[in-house]
């Protein structure tokens, strides 16, 4: 049965994975219809949606932006970070009741050494993940309910650890389609940073837990 909640978890995420490419996204005009039709409830209702989106690997950087433009940098971001952290509390739910009992079974010492940084810093070894771009935010969503890490902790350490992508992509907006702009310079430079952080904060969190 353990097993069989695994496969499960594992057919589900290519599943949603895969009808996420299938999927027309819907341009900024097309959100702004919805918002202004939404009238009080628009704030909810983009919670809602951004919940959603994450939880089926709708991109994430396009309803961050579609916040800025929505309802201004930092209550648009505000909404986006709230929905996205729900979503990944969603995502994270569904893959810690399907697959964490299975998956204690088969770490390795390598895997063995993540569980107990996840375990004993939780929050710390979630920043980690947000913080890396090359980490799928949907995928890492899903990936941390299988590891021990506590659901408040990964709750705090994602909400912290959107914060500067969230506000990048909601002030900034499209900056990243204009490679040459110097929103769009400024944009990938802050995301190198961030990056080299993560990367170096990651190592930390595994040298000094081991």
């Amino acid at each position: 049965m353990r097993r069989a909640g695994l496969v499960l978890l594992v057919l589900l995420v290519v599943a949603l994975a895969a009808t996420a490419q299938l999927i027309d996204i819907p341009d900024g005009a097309r959100l702004r219809e919805l918002v202004d039709q939404a009238g009080a409830a628009a704030p909810a209702l983009f919670i809602a949606i951004c919940a959603f989106g994450t939880a089926v690997f709708f991109p994430k950087p396009v309803l961050a932006t579609a916040a800025g433009l929505l309802f201004g940098g930092g209550w648009g971001s505000a909404l986006a970070i709230a929905g996205f952290t729900a979503g990944a509390l969603i995502a994270f739910g569904i893959a810690r009741g399907l697959g964490r009992d299975a998956i204690k079974g088969w770490l390795g010492e390598r895997l063995h050494t993540l569980e107990q940084v996840f375990a004993r810093r939780g929050v710390e070894a979630t920043l980690v993940i947000r913080l890396l771009p090359i980490v799928p935010f949907t995928l890492a969503n899903y990936g941390a309910g299988v590891t021990a890490v506590r659901g408040r902790d990964f709750a705090l350490g994602t909400a912290l650890g959107l914060v500067p992508s969230t506000v990048l992509a909601a002030v900034l907006g499209d900056a990243l389609s204009d490679l040459g702009s110097p929103r769009s310079v400024v944009a990938l430079s802050i995301w190198t940073v961030l990056a080299a952080v993560g990367l170096w904060w990651g190592r930390r969190l595994v040298t000094t837990t081991a």
